[in-house]
Order: structure tokens, then sequence, then C-alpha cells
């Protein structure tokens, strides 16, 4: 079993950079399969992309009142929960950053107007 906190926060980063799991991270799993395999990978074109972004609304001034845990806490559980929302309805997520999240349908896989 792998400990819950690791000596270095590092450590977990250079292993999966190590062993290609990074790309899948970054990637849709097609892209990441051929650049891990050592191929070419090809522009697609997609006809029905949606693409969902979004921002929290006065997050500097709601960070200037929280503590920094809070903060983090906040985004956690908010990140987390759109993270579950991407898997369960096959929305690629393209990145996170600060209080920015964004993701993408169709990417993967074709999906079924509802």
């Amino acid at each position: 079993t792998e400990p819950l906190v690791e000596a270095h926060p590092s450590t977990r980063l250079r292993k999966e950079v190590a062993q290609g799991d990074m790309l899948y991270k970054v990637f849709p799993k097609a892209v990441a399969d051929k650049l891990k395999a050592g191929q070419k990978v090809e522009p697609e074109t997609h006809n029905n992309v949606t693409i969902f972004f979004s921002d929290i609304v006065r997050f500097t001034d709601i960070s200037r009142v929280l503590s920094p845990v809070k903060v983090c806490n906040m985004l956690d559980r908010l990140y987390l929960a759109f993270d579950a929302l991407a898997t369960k309805h096959e929305v690629f997520k393209v990145e996170t950053i600060g209080d920015a999240w964004m993701g993408v349908t169709n990417l993967e896989n074709d999906q079924n107007e509802t």
C-alpha cells in the first residue's frame, strides 16, 4: 500500500511522468495512447462539441475573506464534484487552474443529444 502522505510532493508526479501516466491527465485517451506508443497524432475534427467553462464570481474577494485552508477546501470540494460529474457524463476535463474549470463533451466519444 502507498502512504497517504508522501515524503516529497513531487514523488508521485515524477512516477506518473516516468510511466507515461501523466499523458492521460493531459490528453484524451486515444491521443495519450498514440503518444505513449511513439505514434504520430493526426488532427481530428468533431462536428458537435460543447465546451463548459466555470469561473467563480468574485473569487478574489472570497479568497481575501477566507483563510487559505478554507479556500483550498472549497475549491477541492467543488472540483471533486465537477470531476465526478465529468466522469459520469463522459466530459473530458481540459484544465483546472485556480478557480477555473474547463471540460469538453463529444471529444472522446460521440454522445447522443438529449
